[in-house]
């Protein structure tokens, strides 16, 4: 019998359950997945998914479970791969450490969160693992629990986080049959030696359009663009994300979705044909904690050791700050 890659993916949410599903479908890995808030509908009737790009369609994962915990014991620990799809909150809990149970000494971490500086946990808890950062350029939603909205395009961008020069190569063989599998799929792959930039690059939108629609108090990002007072205060803190961002990284931008400076930020987010409420901006509506941490304070911890004046970011993070604690006092 052909043996299949093991692959736990951790999250269940917009981007963990759509990944999964394209994933399940290659022939050459089994997929299980974690869930929290949406495991009794996902459980009981798997997802169901309505794609621009890939059709519509009901998915069951093989195993859903609650907790890594309990998806190790029922399948046996060491998964070949463990993707982590879980909100990136080091200010409420570890990401690494929800995740050990499914780690064996030959598991590859791949990370499928936003924001700046989430890989140094993973590094740090797991030095001996292969470690890969990955981006995803899509727009998915989900719209009620195990329900899933996705739009026409998927792209995942990563690259090898720190790995020594003597399994470096190994280490990129085995990210690229996961990524074959994707792309088997129809999901678009890049295998990048520097993933930073790219990293950088979707931190132009989430860096800005995240902390300034919560202080807008619900407004979509076209709403924000179109109006002038707030289109400012985008681009402002844009351009703080792109000179921060080259220094940090010391490269230029890939320019994804034609992305060169704030005004084309602006422009692409205009070119949207339907409302783009951000994720942040959920949150905050559902009074549940903001990726603010990874968005805004670890970049601005990055600007104070580079000399980097940020006083837009420094602004959004304070507003967020108290937003939040209002809301969870």
């Amino acid at each position: 019998m052909e043996l299949k890659a093991r692959v736990l993916i951790v999250g269940g949410g917009a981007i963990g359950g759509l990944f999964a599903w394209r994933l399940s479908l290659s022939r050459d890995v089994t997929v299980s997945i974690v869930c929290r808030s949406n495991y009794t509908q996902v459980k009981n009737t798997g997802y169901l998914i309505t794609s621009a790009q890939f059709g519509s369609g009901i998915y069951r994962p093989k195993g859903v479970y609650q907790t890594v915990e309990q998806a190790a014991e029922a399948e046996g620990p060491a998964y070949d791969y463990v993707i982590v799809a879980l909100k990136a909150l080091p200010n409420i809990y570890d990401s690494s450490e929800r995740v050990a149970a499914a780690v064996g000494p030959n598991t590859m971490i791949v990370l499928f969160q936003n924001g700046i500086g989430i890989e140094e946990p993973f590094a740090k808890r797991f030095p001996n693992n292969p470690l890969v950062s990955s981006v995803s350029f899509v727009s998915v939603k989900q719209e009620s629990p195990g329900e899933l909205r996705h739009g026409g395009f998927s792209l995942l961008a990563a690259g090898l986080h720190n790995a020594p020069r003597s399994v470096a190569d190994r280490y990129h063989d085995k990210l690229q049959f996961l990524f074959s599998a994707f792309e088997s799929q129809g999901v678009s792959c890049m295998i990048e030696a520097d993933i930073q930039p790219y990293r950088w690059q979707k931190h132009i939108l989430n860096g800005s359009t995240n902390p300034v629609s919560v202080i807008c108090g619900g407004s979509s990002c076209q709403e924000m663009v179109n109006n002038s007072h707030c289109k400012w205060l985008l681009e402002e803190s844009m351009a703080e994300i792109f000179v921060l961002g080259k220094i940090v990284t010391g490269k230029s931008f890939p320019g994804v979705d034609g992305i060169v400076d704030p005004q084309s930020a602006t422009d692409y987010i205009k070119s949207i044909p339907v409302p783009v409420y951000t994720s942040m901006l959920v949150d905050s509506q559902c009074k549940r904690p903001m990726e603010r941490d990874v968005i805004l304070k670890n970049p601005i911890a990055l600007a104070e050791k580079h000399g980097v004046d940020v006083p837009h970011m420094r602004a959004l993070y304070a507003l967020t700050t108290m937003i939040e604690e209002g809301y969870t006092k």
